[in-house]
């Protein structure tokens, strides 16, 4: 445990150096200078790259969500409004972008949600957070089938279809998936439904 704290510590700097180095980019950005948005977009592949090979079914999608992405920050960078808001604007941008590349999905804007909802949309938001951070910290194979089938809603054999794998693989697959995501929602510190 001491072991994985000094690793963190160890890492902050480089951290606050790179957010800083967004912040100037983005700043120069704003102001319209070329040199400024290049940089702002060198200093923001790595991380966009990252998160769309998670985010995206195919090595081809998570290439086109960040092509989008970034030309999307070009664009909208002026309105955006501080240097803090790029990385987790474009983190929702690129996760918009797989989503679309998805057939049958269709994104529906957070007010119609919460309408939907009927109840408080704070409590929705929570609620979401909650199920992403249990998604994300599940391993790759478990997170893809989720997100197919429960998710997205695929037939189990569309989601085979889409994994290269049976159909009987998938739903072995996704029940093992299921358990791993029940245990992680019911972890240290939360109530187990």
């Amino acid at each position: 445990m001491t072991n994985d704290r000094s690793r963190v510590v160890a890492r902050m700097p480089r951290e606050e150096q790179r957010l800083a180095g967004i912040a100037e980019w983005f700043a120069g950005a704003q102001r319209g200078d070329p040199l400024a948005v290049e940089g702002l977009l060198r200093a923001v592949l790595p991380t966009a790259q990252r998160f769309a090979a998670r985010s995206c079914a195919t090595r081809e999608d998570a290439e086109d969500a960040v092509q989008e992405a970034l030309t999307a920050l070009v664009r909208r960078a002026g309105a955006l409004r501080a240097a803090e808001t790029v990385v987790s604007w474009l983190f929702v941008t690129i996760r918009h972008a797989c989503l679309r590349r998805v057939p049958g999905v269709v994104l529906v804007p957070l007010d119609m949600t919460a309408a939907a909802a009927g109840g408080d949309l704070a409590d929705l938001v929570v609620d979401r957070v909650v199920v992403a951070e249990a998604l994300a910290s599940l391993p790759a194979v478990h997170r893809e089938v989720l997100v197919l089938v429960d998710l997205l809603g695929l037939p189990a054999g569309q989601a085979a279809a889409r994994l290269g794998i049976s159909v009987r693989a998938t739903k072995s697959r996704l029940y093992r998936a299921r358990r791993a995501m029940a245990g992680s929602l019911a972890g240290p510190g939360r109530r187990s439904a």
